[in-house]
Order: C-alpha cells, then sequence, then structure tokens
C-alpha cells in the first residue's frame, strides 16, 4: 500500500498485487483485479472518494473490510 498526505485528505492506494492477495481471504469476492485507492478525510477519518465504483454492491463487504485496512494502515503510517 502507498499513502499520500494531500493536506486535508490522505490517499492510500491499495495495488493490484494487494487486491488479489486480499481476494483470497474473501474467496467468493468479485472486487476487480486491479488497483484500487481509498481517499479519507484526515480530520474525521470518513471516505470521502474511492476508485472502487461497481454497479452490483454485493461485494460492499469486501470493500469495506479492504477500506478499513487501507485506513488502519495510513493511520500508522501518518500516526493519526
Amino acid at each position: 500500500m502507498r499513502v499520500f498526505d494531500q493536506g486535508c485528505f490522505y490517499m492510500v492506494q491499495v495495488t493490484r498485487r494487494e487486491v488479489a492477495e486480499f481476494k483470497k481471504t474473501w474467496p467468493c469476492s468479485g472486487l476487480p483485479d486491479k488497483a484500487i485507492s481509498f481517499t479519507f478525510d484526515k480530520k474525521t477519518g470518513d471516505l470521502v472518494d474511492t476508485t472502487y465504483v461497481e454497479k452490483d454492491w454485493s461485494d460492499g463487504q469486501a470493500a469495506l473490510a479492504l477500506c478499513s485496512m487501507a485506513q488502519e494502515y495510513a493511520a500508522k503510517r501518518l500516526g493519526l
């Protein structure tokens, strides 16, 4: 994962390889085989943007779990 401090926000990019590794823990996940990024508000921690866009949100739980992992990773890296 890569973290980008953007002032009021921070973005976490989960690489394609990391998404593939994550999907092994969610065998029925339909997450795409591509990098996904999540952008959070630095003050509140709220998710404000993502590159994960799917018409069928049946994989919402897997996406939420990956988002949470990305947020925790960034919090450690940025000392939040």
